[in-house]
């Protein structure tokens, strides 16, 4: 048993998914949980996905906290709640910002905290405990960031677990984190979220925009159902990061357009069939 209790803070998608999860594993004595939505409380709780519900200051009983809420908030509960956490702790988040937290943690000189900045890539537009599965994570990578002040004892604990849930732990720091996933997963989501804004105005002045959607466009912007409280707290927590890879975007745009403009097939064939055969 690798862990008693575990705390999870947020039961939506990723949170109520964790503790599926987790329980799988049979290395959890007991997995709590703590929303400040209740709807979302109860259904974590009649699925079975948590044994009971938590207040905020079970903190103070947990040897796992996972923060599975929008990263701007966590800043919020943690400073009501960082007195209670006790040393032996082990505490993450999945937040898809790493920078602004990692060194939140790092700040806490006077008490030794063993926080791992986490990041699964993995999730859906859908959101809520409903949409949640256990085996969410089969497969998938899973970034793990070790703080200054974590015992590399409790990082290797941690690591283990993820391993139980058959994700892939890629040790990165921070810093490259947030450089890559601005691209990787930041960049898509503001350009599905405009694709749709485009077609908003369009339709707009012609009704026959939204008759004509077809599934390409539909499966282009499958991401603008996402959450957008969510999305607005990664925004500003990478917003430099997220321009630069704007910026980026439109150089290529502007040259796919310039050779629109003059005609230039050749050399958008050309791209077409390198962009085509690019695997990942």
């Amino acid at each position: 048993m690798l862990f008693d209790t575990a705390i999870i803070i947020g039961t939506g998608l990723i949170g109520t998914s964790l503790a599926l999860a987790f329980k799988e594993t049979k290395e959890i004595s007991n997995i709590i949980g703590y929303d400040i939505d209740n709807d979302n409380l109860k259904v974590a709780l009649n699925l079975g996905v948590i044994d009971e519900p938590a207040k905020i200051s079970d903190i103070s009983k947990a040897d796992l906290i996972i923060f599975a809420t929008p990263v701007e908030s966590i800043n919020i509960i943690l400073r009501d709640t960082i007195d209670l956490i006790k040393e032996d702790t082990v505490v993450t988040d999945v937040g898809s910002t790493k920078l602004k937290i990692m060194r939140l943690f790092d700040s806490f000189k006077n008490k030794k905290i063993n926080f791992i900045g986490g990041h699964p890539l993995a999730g859906s537009e859908r959101s809520g405990p409903l949409n949640a599965k256990s085996d969410l994570f089969k497969g998938k990578k899973y970034i793990l960031i070790k703080s200054a002040n974590c015992d590399q004892m409790y990082f290797n604990k941690f690591e283990r677990l993820i391993t139980k849930i058959e994700a892939i732990p890629i040790i990165i720091d921070a810093k490259t984190h947030d450089e890559i996933l601005s691209v990787t997963s930041h960049l898509p989501q503001v350009i599905s979220y405009y694709l749709v804004k485009t077609l908003m105005d369009l339709k707009e002045d012609n009704e026959n925009y939204l008759k004509l959607v077809g599934t390409g466009f539909k499966d282009t912007t499958r991401l603008s159902k996402s959450d957008p409280l969510m999305w607005i707290d990664i925004f500003k927590q990478n917003k430099n990061n997220i321009l630069t890879a704007i910026e980026n975007f439109e150089k290529e745009l502007k040259v796919f357009k310039k050779n629109l403009i003059e005609d230039k097939y050749n050399e958008i064939k050309d791209d077409l069939i390198k962009i085509s055969n690019f695997g990942f």
